[in-house]
């Protein structure tokens, strides 16, 4: 029975991995259960057995990738390794790495479908009830320490993930620096951290070329 159940995880793990590699492939479009069957090697009917639908695979690989992120996310904001500056630096290279793997892509394209998909719409909206919830966390301890004290902690957190997927979309329509100033907008929010954090001591300058892709 055991041997059964450890059979059966592995099935499904190797069905959400193809479906990831599928959608980073071909997009959201392009996915279809025979796609992800043909690339996991195993018949249709398993992806049935397993996920029901297309709607319930995708479901499934959404909160896969987005709870990976989040874990990704917690464990770096935990660390006391690094200061708040630090961190705003390294959620950006996390977002470079994202950038390129394809996952931005996928995620907005999931997210477009979640307009006319309630089911689908749902899990884009817990999805970043998570990440507001986070950045609540981070923001909650950062501001008293920061000495912001006229700004709550959601707004903060609403603000950021307004604007982090903001620049997700335009990035995913292929909106150039200048014509958005999206790089330098983020890297200019870290340097503003940083000032809050010194003191107003010092501002970093931005390094060459790093406000491109």
């Amino acid at each position: 029975m055991a041997l059964r159940r450890r059979d059966a995880g592995a099935t499904r793990e190797r069905l959400l991995s193809s479906a990831r590699a599928v959608l980073n492939r071909d997009g959201a479009s392009g996915l279809s259960t025979r796609s992800v069957a043909t690339e996991a090697g195993v018949h249709l009917s398993l992806i049935h057995y397993y996920f029901e639908s297309r709607e319930g695979l995708l479901l499934a690989v959404l909160e896969r990738m987005n709870q990976e992120l989040l874990d990704r996310q917690r464990a770096m904001y935990g660390s006391e390794d690094l200061s708040l500056a630090e961190k705003w630096q390294q959620a950006i290279d996390f977002y470079r790495q994202d950038l390129a793997s394809g996952y931005v892509r996928s995620l907005m394209e999931l997210a477009g479908q979640g307009f006319a998909n309630p089911r689908l719409g749902a899990a884009i909206r817990e999805l970043m009830r998570g990440w507001r919830e986070l950045l609540t966390e981070v923001a909650a301890e950062a501001l008293p320490r920061l000495g912001v004290t006229d700004v709550a902690p959601a707004e903060v957190a609403s603000a950021i993930v307004t604007y982090w997927y903001g620049m997700e979309l335009q990035h995913s329509l292929g909106i150039t620096e200048d014509e958005g100033n999206l790089w330098k907008t983020v890297e200019a929010l870290g340097r503003l951290i940083e000032r809050l954090e010194t003191g107003g001591r010092q501002i970093r300058p931005v390094k060459p070329g790093q406000e491109e892709i």
